[in-house]
């Protein structure tokens, strides 16, 4: 527990780890093999007496001293390689954190949330390493990360839940996460002083405020020059859902019309002091973000192939490795009911689907959800559908003077089921132009008297 004197004072920021080089990874490597030849084991994975560990870091730190290393640098390799053989590795500094309450790793670039904020501390290994990392904490833990088995679940002797998912199934290197449980207890005074208890209600001009700014921090920053940038139309409105993660969002629409080129384009505008998971059943999104774990897999297996499928990544990533958002490339499958289960556990998520009109696009949404698990009916699933959701908006294929357009044809938010077991949709859009209502038009001119 924190010392009651001292549980006010707010940490001002992570760690720093210096990273490793090839030559801290050949260093490693060399003081191994002396280690066999010596005979002297690591300590076991789940050893929990320092004496042991602090032997085993002198074993370490004679070899470096038999090996001529440079002597300034004795310590700080024999804690790296103490780290790396009975622990693991880089990542212990920060286990040893208690502010320390997440840790994500993305193809060797390392962040954490810390103390309820997300820092980037950069790449601070090549990604084998840490793919190596993985296998080990596997293979320490009973549990197999090879062929066939590409992801592993397990929990760290500290109590700390380990995930990974390795090529070939994460297309953007080796992704990690290591959730740490009460590791530091909150008096009440700290949650009172940082908020946990106040009360706001921001009034209708707060809303258009928000609307009207892009919430990245920097007001010079490039996404907020975007943002300002966009004229007064709907695309606006969904770049500020993107940009806040206010809502969980679907684009229908028939084949040809837009919806992955839309979703492209929206993902440029996902805060980036957020980490961002995409799944497709085979690549297409282009998503520009500096923190993304992205995996490919099938929306199902021939009879008899090993493998996952998309459904099965799907829920590892949204109970797992704390994505901030889901980009889903197309609900087709299974993972339907995956991608409606992450959107009631509060997980914003974004997916394109087929459909011609928004009712043809949330029925579709329904038969996939219910060919999963049929046992829940039709009632649960919509249940799902309204609480998980908040806004659908359609693609269309116009044909114009003998030229395909594709526009945007509509957006509706879910406001839940009627008392006829329907959705109660509220179009704040229709391209047809009579039939829109004034949501959009009346924000905007409060936003120029706000000018």
């Amino acid at each position: 527990m924190d010392n009651l004197g001292t549980s006010l004072i707010h940490p001002s920021s992570p760690p720093i780890i210096q990273p490793l080089n090839q030559s801290d990874l050949s260093l490693i490597e060399r003081v191994r093999e002396e280690l066999v030849l010596r005979g002297i084991n690591p300590p076991s994975w789940r050893e929990v007496d320092p004496e042991k560990r602090r032997r085993f870091f002198d074993e370490v730190r004679s070899i470096l001293i038999d090996q001529a290393e440079d002597r300034l640098a004795v310590n700080r390799n024999a804690l790296i390689i103490t780290d790396a053989l009975s622990g693991i590795g880089l990542l212990d500094q920060l286990l040893r954190d208690p502010y320390v309450e997440e840790i994500f790793v993305r193809n060797g670039v390392v962040a954490v949330e810390y103390d309820g904020s997300f820092y980037h501390l950069g790449k601070l290994a090549d990604d084998r390493y840490f793919e190596n990392l993985a296998v080990h904490v596997a293979d320490q833990g009973g549990a197999t990360l090879r062929g066939d088995r590409p992801a592993v679940l397990i929990d760290l002797p500290g109590g700390e839940r380990f995930t990974a998912i390795v090529p070939r199934l994460s297309t953007e290197g080796t992704a990690i996460n290591i959730r740490t449980f009460g590791r530091r207890v909150r008096t009440l005074e700290e949650m009172e002083q940082t908020g946990t208890f106040t009360r706001i209600f921001p009034s209708d001009l707060d809303m258009v405020k928000t609307f009207a700014i892009n919430p990245e921090k920097g007001v010079g920053s490039e996404s907020s020059r975007r943002f300002r940038s966009l004229l007064n139309t709907p695309d606006r409105f969904l770049a500020w859902m993107v940009s806040t993660l206010s809502g969980s969002l679907m684009i229908a629409g028939e084949m040809g019309s837009g919806k992955t080129t839309l979703l492209n384009a929206l993902s440029g505008f996902l805060p980036v002091s957020a980490p961002i998971a995409a799944l497709e059943t085979f690549r297409e999104l282009e998503i520009q973000h500096p923190f993304l774990l992205r995996a490919v897999a099938p929306a199902e297996l021939s009879p008899g192939s090993s493998g996952v499928t998309l459904e099965w990544v799907l829920n590892v990533i949204y109970t797992r490795m704390n994505p901030a958002a889901i980009l889903v490339g197309e609900v087709v499958g299974d993972e339907a009911l995956q991608f409606l289960k992450a959107t009631c556990l509060g997980r914003k998520a974004l997916t394109t689907i087929h459909g011609g009109t928004i009712e043809e696009a949330l029925m579709r949404l329904e038969q996939l959800a219910l060919a999963a698990a049929p046992e829940l009916g039709l009632a649960a699933v919509r249940s799902m559908v309204a609480m998980g959701l908040d806004v659908v908006a359609l693609m269309g294929r116009i044909n114009s003077s003998g030229r395909i357009q594709r526009t945007l044809q509509a957006i509706a938010t879910i406001k839940g089921i009627d008392a006829n077991g329907n959705y109660r949709l509220d179009y704040l859009y229709r391209a047809e132009g009579e039939q829109n209502t004034p949501v959009f038009e009346l924000a905007y001119q409060q936003l120029e008297e706000m000018k």
